[in-house]
């Protein structure tokens, strides 16, 4: 029994790389990361609590090997637990994976500051810390659907001081019917999780094609319902923390060709990890990229009818 268990992750492995068109060399390269639960790596997010010129009381890692990385992070020296400082508990800073701020780097691309932001998938709140951390929020956002987690959202969000920031339950569909537009939204959409793996985190079943179809099917619903609340002009940054092509290129381009009007955008600081598995910018990070457990990103902007 337990050896079929094996043979049947190793062949689901085997179906992923051959999805995400890898050479020999990356796909043993994703292979191990994934069987060696290591490749998450923390950094630090300063709240808008943190004075200008803060820095964290721990040691840093050089930031000259991320030229993506916002100012406001800051990555801990291996072996550093930021958790276990007053400065953590005081709301100074935000705690998450690398991979996650890599996502958020694709907010530098931003042409201006949005003035109404909604970070519709919220919780537990990093990418609302991480679009704080690079613009000022006028009038933000925090949404998220489960209750429990909505809780957790707003302890952080209360914690790390997120300024003109609301707290919001409704489900997708209700955003995609309610009127309201936005200059800005962030969807990091709930998906099959594979980085986990590469964190050392048990995720039964994420390799599988029925949850990867699953996952797809929903993200496509929530994107359909997101891109009607943009507004003319407007932003939406896809962002999932999975590898699968069915869940990252497939789903824009299903949105690009289902809704006129939008148009995926150039992310230079992030043109080294262009994704080679579509035909517009898009942009993936892999674990052995040495840059946390991976993601995939690809910031889409609704045309203006000043366009023309």
């Amino acid at each position: 029994m337990h050896d079929e268990a094996l043979r049947t992750s190793a062949r689901a492995e085997q179906r992923l790389c051959e999805r995400l068109r890898l050479e020999t060399e990356q796909s043993e390269a994703l292979l191990r990361a994934m069987h060696a639960g290591n490749a998450g790596r923390q950094a630090v997010v300063f709240s808008p609590r943190a004075p200008r010129g803060y820095e964290p009381p721990f040691a840093c890692a050089d930031r000259t090997s991320f030229p993506w990385l916002p100012t406001r992070v800051r990555i801990p020296e291996s072996g550093e637990n930021p958790t276990r400082y007053a400065d953590y508990a005081a709301g100074l800073y935000y705690v998450l994976d690398l991979s996650s701020c890599w996502v958020g780097a694709a907010l530098s691309s931003l042409p201006q500051e949005p003035q109404r932001s909604l970070d519709m998938c919220a919780a537990p709140g990093g990418k609302s810390m991480l679009l704080a951390a690079q613009v000022e929020l006028h009038d933000h956002t925090a949404n998220e659907v489960n209750a429990a987690r909505r809780g957790i959202l707003r302890q952080n969000a209360e914690l790390c001081g997120l300024p003109n920031t609301r707290i919001m339950s409704l489900r997708p569909d209700q955003w995609g019917n309610s009127g309201e537009f936005f200059d800005l939204i962030l969807v990091d959409a709930p998906c099959s999780g594979q980085s986990l793996l590469c964190k050392g985190v048990k995720n039964p079943g994420c390799l599988s094609s029925s949850m990867v179809r699953g996952n797809a099917k929903r993200q496509r619903g929530i994107l359909l319902s997101a891109v009607r609340c943009v507004a003319p002009g407007g932003h939406l940054l896809y962002s999932t923390c999975t590898y699968d092509p069915e869940e990252n290129e497939r789903v824009v381009a299903y949105i690009m060709r289902r809704i006129g009007g939008f148009s995926a955008c150039e992310v230079p600081s992030l043109a080294a990890y262009r994704t080679w598995l579509a035909d517009f910018p898009a942009y993936r990070l892999m674990p052995h990229h040495g840059a946390g457990a991976g993601g995939f990103c690809c910031l889409l902007r609704r045309e203006n009818k000043e366009d023309d």
